[in-house]
């Protein structure tokens, strides 16, 4: 079976070859018709050759950036490429898209001359680049754009202070000559004395280099005279005597000409590289401010700035309010003044979505140029630049400019969608700690409910039929139950207040000793069946701290070494002053220890480091509570495993001092049994 041929790729594309005329739009209009009727898309195409990089000053990168945004606002596309000719521009795109390529428009100048349609640029490009793709010509009628004398000689950015530079600069070669001629012989100096022409080089290249052709011309005029004044017999005269002086004095003046014309030129196209090194420095700060802020008003905030530094304009971010989409007001600088022109151009491109202001066909006469903030989402704001003195708003910038408000609206888009992220992520979280408590709460809290309720059942039901150690047995049983019952729910209720900061430190001057005092009285039924040692502490040492907190950070320390530790064992307590540290409270148990690498997540909230954990009463928040009490205070807890077996929690706090005149008193608790 034969196969059947491939079909070949849909020709939907047409091409507008961009003519710098004043006529252009006819152009885009008859491309607009033709896709129409092809049903196809069309692009507006501007080949950039060396030529157009060195007319900065004509005003052709302005009329080009203003045609491509035309282009873009009647429905078609927009490119700019660079080639080294016409012709290689012309082959190279075609080339490119010879699978879509339908139709090449371009336009034809009309001639006074002749009155006759004579070949455009474009239709010697196509020829010589010997491409047969289908072309339709436009006639251009009426005058074309004329370069004034201003913009030849490039004096758009000159300045009067310009001219003096250069007559400065001749000035320094005439002083580097005359210093010459006194430092070496006469006769030595006369031998080389056509050398001396070189320095007036210098300074006319120097000129022409810094400050443009026009000073250049003028450093090359002034060196002439110079050199023929005080350097070309006869001495001092502006005479040239023979042919031979003639003949160099032509020379020098023209070679001064053309090293102006080419570091004039050399100037202009490091001007262009250094455009394009400030595109990349640009979107190098777009994505350097996405990693970095963290809000949206962060990010335009610093955008505003750095770009106001990078390309020496204003800067200006305006954004919709939230409870009101539909209107448009200023982001960063918030106090930025726009006239009732302006504030018609931004109010075009907002509704609109399209460039307005400078160098568009949309509220031209404004002193600033708007480009619509697009992503995928859709319309996020508009960015404002405003030209200075030194910025000229011409095809390239125009480029960037659209570059920047596309990506700094991807940025803003990522950043929102972070935020989003980031406050589902804290919700997940919340709710897995919601759920984490109502586990352990559940369960801690209906067991000593369920003591209370069953001992107090058995006494309601038999009553005096029991025996007077079983009655008092149950209502020892009920108060145990409920004095951890009420432990449990000061820790829920601890935690909640530290976590909202609705609590409030009152941090005084204690005894130590009589706080470790105070908390063991009061855990004397939680150690009957151990022993509660406390090494003596001073009387005379007070520590600063809020002493409520702080015994209960001792009571959570030593209620947890109670549950983990087996019947019998010791725990003990010590107290002691640390040079630089502070003053620390120790409490060490004999139990079993902590897992070696679990040390630090004994302090995290609902903490369970091993399974028969589960099986101790207890909420999991003792532990997380002192080290936020400990922590608001200045002071810091640890968890390490003894060298001989259980483990060793420190607390400490960062003030003490040692109090006069008090007796010292030294106690130990030791619980019997």
């Amino acid at each position: 079976m034969a196969e059947l041929p491939s079909a070949s790729p849909r020709k939907n594309l047409i091409i507008v070859l961009v003519e710098d005329h004043p006529k252009a739009i006819l152009l885009f209009r008859m491309a607009r018709k033709r896709a129409q009727e092809k049903n196809c898309k069309w692009r507006a195409v501007y080949v950039e050759t060396p030529a157009h990089i060195r007319s900065t000053e004509d005003g052709t990168q302005e009329r080009i950036l203003r045609l491509l945004t035309t282009a873009e606002q009647l429905g078609g596309e927009s490119e700019q490429i660079g080639a080294a000719s016409l012709e290689k521009g012309v082959e190279a795109l075609c080339a490119r898209e010879q699978q879509r390529l339908s139709l090449i428009i371009m336009g034809s100048v009309e001639t006074r001359r002749r009155f006759s349609f004579s070949q455009s640029p474009w239709t010697r490009a196509m020829r010589r680049a010997s491409l047969h793709t289908q072309v339709e010509v436009v006639p251009l009628s009426g005058p074309v754009y004329r370069q004034s004398l201003t913009e030849r000689l490039h004096l758009r950015n000159f300045r009067l202070r310009y001219i003096a530079y250069a007559l400065i600069s001749v000035s320094a070669a005439l002083a580097g000559a005359y210093t010459l001629e006194h430092m070496l012989p006469p006769a030595l100096f006369r031998v080389n004395e056509h050398n001396v022409a070189l320095l007036f080089m210098i300074a006319c290249a120097f000129s022409a280099g810094r400050f443009g052709l026009l000073p250049g011309l003028l450093a090359s005029v002034a060196s002439f005279l110079t050199v023929n004044y005080y350097y070309t017999l006869p001495y001092k005269e502006l005479k040239l005597e023979s042919i031979t002086d003639v003949l160099n004095m032509a020379i020098f003046f023209f070679a001064a000409i053309l090293i102006s014309l080419f570091t004039s030129q050399t100037r202009g196209l490091a001007e262009n590289a250094a455009q394009r090194e400030l595109s990349t420095q640009v979107l190098f700060t777009l994505y350097r401010i996405a990693s970095e802020a963290f809000s949206r008003q962060q990010a335009i905030d610093k955008l505003q700035r750095r770009l106001e530094r990078i390309l020496d304009v204003d800067v200006a971010f305006f954004m919709p309010p939230v409870l009101n989409p539909d209107r448009i007001e200023p982001s960063a600088p918030d106090n930025i003044l726009l006239s009732e022109a302006d504030r018609k151009a931004l109010e075009v491109c907002w509704r609109d979505t399209k460039t307005t202001g400078i160098c568009s066909p949309y509220n031209p006469g404004t002193q600033w140029r708007y480009e619509p903030m697009v992503s995928a989402g859709g319309e996020i704001g508009v960015i404002a630049v405003r030209p200075r003195n030194k910025t000229r708003i011409d095809a390239w910038f125009g480029k960037m400019l659209t570059a920047i408000a596309d990506q700094t609206a991807n940025v803003l888009e990522h950043i929102e969608l972070e935020r989003s992220m980031e406050a589902t992520r804290i919700r997940e979280e919340r709710e897995k700690l919601r759920s984490m408590l109502l586990s352990s709460v559940s369960h801690d809290l209906k067991t000593p409910l369920a003591g209370i309720i069953g001992a107090l059942s058995v006494h309601q039901s038999l009553g005096n039929r029991l025996a007077e150690n079983k009655r008092n047995e149950l209502l020892e049983s009920s108060l145990q139950e409920a004095q951890r019952l009420d432990g449990f729910i000061n820790n829920i209720l601890e935690m909640t207040r530290l976590e909202t900061g609705n609590i409030t430190f009152k941090q005084e001057w204690h005894s130590a000793s009589t706080m470790v005092e105070s908390v063991c009285k009061r855990l004397r039924h939680r150690f009957k069946t151990r022993e509660l040692r406390v090494k003596p502490i001073p009387a005379d040492i007070e520590v600063y701290m809020d002493v409520v907190m702080t015994e209960q950070v001792l009571q959570n320390i030593l209620d947890n070494a109670c549950k983990y530790t087996p019947d019998g064992t010791p725990v003990e307590v010590e107290a002691k002053s640390v040079e630089g540290k502070g003053f620390t409270f120790t409490v060490r148990d004999h139990g079993a220890g902590l897992p070696p690498g679990q040390l630090t997540k004994v302090f995290d909230k609902y903490a369970r480091i091993e399974k028969r954990d589960s099986q101790v009463a207890g909420t999991g928040l003792g532990l997380a509570i002192s080290r936020a009490v400990l922590e608001a205070q200045g002071g810091w807890v640890k968890a390490e495993n003894h060298p001989d077996g259980g483990a060793v929690f420190t607390f400490c706090l960062p003030l003490w001092r040692t109090a006069t005149n008090l007796m010292t008193e030294e106690k130990a608790y030791a619980v019997p049994k």
